[in-house]
């Protein structure tokens, strides 16, 4: 069986021979020597404002797997791709690389070549998730990560959050991902989310009765990596924090709803309670989104 890899084209596209452009032909070439055949998604919104002209242009273009879809960000076309495999190649194929288009640096290019070769051509276990580092502490993935994800899912989901810590992994929303196509399929049999997936993908993962993971997880430790640096405002941030936070309010009451139990009375007071912890989580969750939005507005000086 094989490996398929899909490659998301950056959503703000490249200019040619910039540092995105060379590194998004670095990693697509990784994909093609490594015969995981990519299929590339591309944004039509992307393509409709010219910032893939020149992608469209390139003379290798003709002999790519490109997939148009219509996403309202990145992280929805992340869906298109899986679907799109999953539809197409699910007997063919054993497992599924998803990769970031927008990587801009890499702190030694050689070196990253073989650490992404490595994370590609993995086999085990079900679910590996590329960790990484950025050089820039005040870069939005680190700002929603340090002041948004980390605190709200230890509020929603307190023991997803420390067997997180313990694995360890540092980017729970990492946009690199090799999972196997059965377990994906399990995922996408689920709700779906157009956004914040590996999050998803971890809550879902925890046995909330046996305190354990239901899935092989394994982080791997990619490098410092830099991406797009051209949303790294005040608005971004906000985005992804309150995407992040109605996925686990979502995820929370679909799986902490009380089943019923057919006798009105026990039903009743069993929703209350559902309903007050509810709400007395919701709250601290509003404290914690508030003071995430003054704080990062104050590093960044919006």
């Amino acid at each position: 069986m094989l490996t398929k890899s899909i490659i998301i084209f950056p959503y703000g596209g490249y200019m040619r021979d910039d540092r995105r452009s060379k590194m998004f032909w670095e990693i697509l070439g990784i994909c093609q020597q490594l015969q995981t055949d990519p299929v590339i998604v591309l944004n039509r919104d992307t393509e409709r404002r010219q910032q893939a002209s020149t992608f469209l242009a390139d003379h290798r273009f003709p002999q790519l797997e490109v997939v148009r879809v219509w996403s309202v960000d990145t992280c929805q076309m992340w869906l298109h791709g899986w679907g799109y495999v999953m539809d197409k190649y699910k007997d063919k194929v054993s497992r599924i690389v998803l990769l970031p288009g927008d990587v801009e640096i890499v702190e030694k290019l050689d070196v990253f070549r073989a650490i992404l070769s490595s994370f590609i051509d993995a086999a085990r276990p079900e679910i590996i998730i590329g960790d990484f580092t950025t050089p820039d502490r005040y870069s939005s993935k680190e700002l929603v990560d340090t002041y948004g994800t980390y605190s709200l899912l230890a509020n929603w989901f307190p023991e997803v959050s420390r067997a997180v810590k313990a694995l360890p992994l540092s980017k729970p929303r990492s946009e690199f991902l090799n999972i196997e196509v059965s377990v994906l399929d399990q995922f996408l049999d689920k709700r779906k989310f157009a956004y914040e997936q590996t999050l998803n993908m971890l809550i879902r993962s925890w046995d909330y009765e046996n305190k354990r993971w239901r899935h092989g997880i394994r982080p791997f430790p990619l490098g410092t990596l830099q991406d797009d640096k051209s949303f790294r405002q005040y608005r971004d941030c906000l985005d992804q924090i309150e995407r992040t936070e109605r996925l686990l309010k979502l995820l929370w009451r679909e799986l902490n709803e009380p089943p019923s139990t057919g006798v009105f009375e026990q039903d009743e007071l069993r929703y209350k309670e559902f309903s007050q912890e509810y709400e007395d989580i919701a709250r601290r969750s509003t404290d914690i989104r508030e003071s995430a939005r003054l704080t990062i507005r104050a590093l960044l000086g919006a």
